[in-house]
């Protein structure tokens, strides 16, 4: 086995082969003290405030898109369902009473309709918006929909159609 080895790697250590090429094309890096690091670290940020460069990726000079801003939403509606179905379970375990109990009472406030219909909408949206967002996911999984004027319909499509849902859930 050693001897197998040994003779793989005999190209490599024999100066003048054409494997010496690829020895010579590689990028060395010098050993450095952490006292020159911490210079070579100061250099650097000293630099780039003469320059006046941003901190990349700058808010102020990043365009979002509609992909990752979907993105974005997607995890955010993720966490509002967790933290929406967490408030629940742990009201229905301490909360005194029974939920028809709650339901009366929250009739007894008279709310008036538009705050109704909002709080209903706040519930009802990012779990239609997930959904439809998750299903896009799953036909991404299948490989459709990935050209940018795929992705960028179907982006559209699960927002009008989330808000569209949303919209008929709340009225309910």
């Amino acid at each position: 086995m050693s001897l197998l080895i040994r003779a793989s790697c005999k190209k490599l250590l024999l100066p003048g082969q054409q494997s010496c090429t690829a020895l010579r094309s590689m990028a060395l890096m010098k050993p450095m003290t952490p006292e020159e690091h911490s210079i070579s670290r100061a250099n650097f940020w000293d630099k780039n405030k003469e320059l006046k460069r941003p901190i990349s990726p700058h808010l102020t000079i990043y365009k979002f898109q509609l992909t990752s801003m979907l993105s974005i939403t997607h995890r955010a509606t993720g966490l509002i369902q967790s933290g929406m179905l967490s408030a629940f379970a742990v009201a229905a375990m301490t909360l005194p009473g029974t939920f028809p109990v709650w339901m009366q009472m929250l009739q007894e406030m008279h709310f008036g309709a538009p705050l109704i219909f909002t709080a209903k909408f706040a519930l009802a949206w990012p779990v239609t918006y997930h959904l439809l967002n998750g299903l896009r996911h799953l036909a991404w999984d299948m490989g459709h929909g990935f050209k940018i004027p795929d992705l960028y319909k179907s982006g559209y499509a699960v927002v009008g159609s989330s808000l569209l849902m949303a919209l008929a859930l709340a009225l309910m």
